[in-house]
């Protein structure tokens, strides 16, 4: 009887273990042809200083696009990523259609770990395209 207590005991901190390591419960990333938008939701925001979006072109490294403060959960955040194809080194001004998104969680004792990573084709209007490249020259 006393093993068996034991065992529910040890299965049961193991499991709150687990619950408190995990933050974000989804993350999903859509194309409308013109913009990205990332979203994410999270269970649990203790000890989490920071929230960074990374993507990634045509599966390669992940760069920062932006940074969000945690709001407390649960709460779904929502990022809008309007210069997909135009933002990052020249080799990532295309009009590449394949991207990856994570979110870095950044814990108050400087320590980081990453989310799953979602990817989304993202087929950019040619107008759209070609305007943005126009701006993108004046910048």
């Amino acid at each position: 009887m006393r093993r068996v207590l034991i065992a529910i005991l040890l299965s049961f901190s193991v499991l709150i273990l687990y619950a408190v390591d995990a933050y974000i419960e989804s993350i999903n990333a859509t194309s409308n042809g013109k913009d990205i938008t990332i979203e994410f939701k999270t269970i649990n925001e203790k000890n989490i200083s920071l929230f960074e979006i990374e993507r990634s072109v045509n599966n390669g490294n992940f760069k920062k696009i932006t940074s969000l403060i945690p709001k407390g959960y649960p709460t779904t955040y929502k990022y809008v990523d309007q210069e997909a194809f135009l933002k990052g080194g020249e080799e990532e001004k295309t009009t590449a259609n394949n991207y990856s998104y994570r979110v870095k969680i950044i814990l108050k004792d400087n320590t980081y770990l990453y989310s799953n990573f979602v990817n989304v084709a993202h087929k950019v209007n040619g107008i759209y395209r070609t305007w943005g490249m126009i701006k993108e020259m004046f910048r």
